[in-house]
């Protein structure tokens, strides 16, 4: 029987959990290594795994329509939880860009603040030199 070492992702339905299972490719041209990663949803009958942790998954036959993996043993528990591979960190690369984005949109603001009030200061400074 096959059998698959990964982290946890997710174990929020019954006598299910979802593991990512990372994995290095080298590609065939480049050759530079590169991850891989696929999610299994496995059988957990005791709903003993939690998030995070690292697991060992055995293929088994058919449980649901999506399950055809069941929990062999926990290796270590409440491991790091990382939600995507570096390789795609998609979400966070967003947040970033709207982050640099909205920095880069408020000085312009707070400059064209500055630049009305600097505006406004001469006029009255000039009107009050004009009723000396």
């Amino acid at each position: 029987m096959r059998s698959k070492t990964g982290i946890v992702l997710s174990n929020a339905a019954d006598k299910t959990i979802v593991v990512r299972v990372d994995r290095e490719v080298q590609h065939p041209i480049y050759k530079k290594n590169y991850r891989v990663s696929k999610k299994f949803h496995a059988h957990d009958e005791k709903n003993s795994a939690e998030a995070g942790d690292v697991v060992e998954i055995i293929e088994s036959r058919p449980i649901s329509k999506t399950k055809t993996w069941r929990l062999e043993k926990i290796i270590s528990k409440n491991a790091k939880v990382i939600a995507q591979p570096a390789a795609v960190e998609s979400d966070s690369e967003k947040e970033m860009k709207e982050s640099v984005a909205k920095e880069k949109v408020e000085p312009v603001k707070v400059e064209s603040e500055k630049a009305e009030a600097k505006i406004q200061e001469p006029d009255t400074e000039n009107n009050s030199e004009i009723e000396k």
